[in-house]
């Protein structure tokens, strides 16, 4: 049975327009699961510059095992890890691809992870449960306090990737879990969505923390000096605003997790 307890708002507002999801359904459910997240990656890890993002893709830990994540529901789902890249603005505007109680943040991680019932992600995109994306809100305050070292590491390696196809091996070996430290995992809004670039399959169970990480303004920067395939920067990487649809989004009560559909 849901309890709805209508608080909190996910929210996206940009260029004076604005929607919202609505009042917010807190409910008692199972808890997310990060399955070997506590795991140190295997070495290289590498940041690249496509020219539209600046990825990393997700090898196993050094035991062989692959990162995921477990959504508890009725069945029980497994999303294996597969790359996380970076959403940004610019020196003019915040970057993040979601508004969480009316505020929009310097950037956004996306954590990509695909369910591990489909062979291919063509196959992942064509399911409304193909994919569950763990998004990671950014700010770039004066004086950072909630930081992740991992976290610093890739957005100073950044610096170094600014032409197209660029790629840097990350100088510390890292998990998951140290990118993301300091966010409390079970604290989090979820809805069924899409993917935000194109085809932008509506294949993407979200979940949106609802803790921010801080990062030096000094290291993000560097995002705004990315180069493109015609040699521009590489500014404003957020998708424009999309109507929700009157589409639920579920809040997580701390220790438990809301279901996913």
């Amino acid at each position: 049975m849901i309890n709805k307890e209508g608080t909190g708002q996910l929210r996206a507002v940009r260029d004076n327009r604005q929607l919202h999801f609505g009042r917010t359904v807190s409910c008692n459910v199972p808890k997310l699961e990060l399955v070997n997240y506590n795991k140190r990656l295997c070495d290289p890890l590498s940041v690249i510059n496509n020219g539209l993002t600046v990825l990393m893709r997700i090898p196993n830990t050094v035991e062989g095992k692959q990162p995921s994540l477990c959504i508890s529901s009725e069945f029980g789902h497994v999303f294996e890890a597969q790359q996380l890249h970076f959403h940004w603005g610019s020196e003019l505007f915040k970057g993040s691809e979601h508004n969480l109680d009316g505020r929009f943040y310097d950037g956004e991680l996306h954590i990509v992870h695909k369910n591990a019932s489909f062979k291919t992600n063509q196959e992942a995109a064509l399911n409304c449960n193909g994919f569950a994306v763990l998004a990671v809100l950014l700010r770039t305050p004066e004086n950072p306090k909630n930081q992740s070292p991992a976290m610093n590491e890739i957005c100073k390696q950044v610096s170094k990737i600014s032409e197209l196809n660029d790629s840097q091996a990350l100088e510390e070996s890292m998990s998951l879990e140290d990118l993301i430290v300091g966010v409390d995992t079970q604290k989090y809004l979820t809805y069924q969505g899409s993917l935000t670039t194109p085809p932008c399959a509506e294949a993407v169970i979200w979940f949106v923390f609802q803790t921010p990480l801080d990062v030096p303004k000094e290291h993000w920067q560097n995002f705004w000096q990315l180069r493109d395939y015609r040699g521009k920067r590489v500014l404003n990487t957020y998708r424009v605003l999309q109507e929700d649809h009157e589409r639920p989004v579920y809040r997580s009560k701390g220790s438990e997790v809301c279901p996913s559909k």
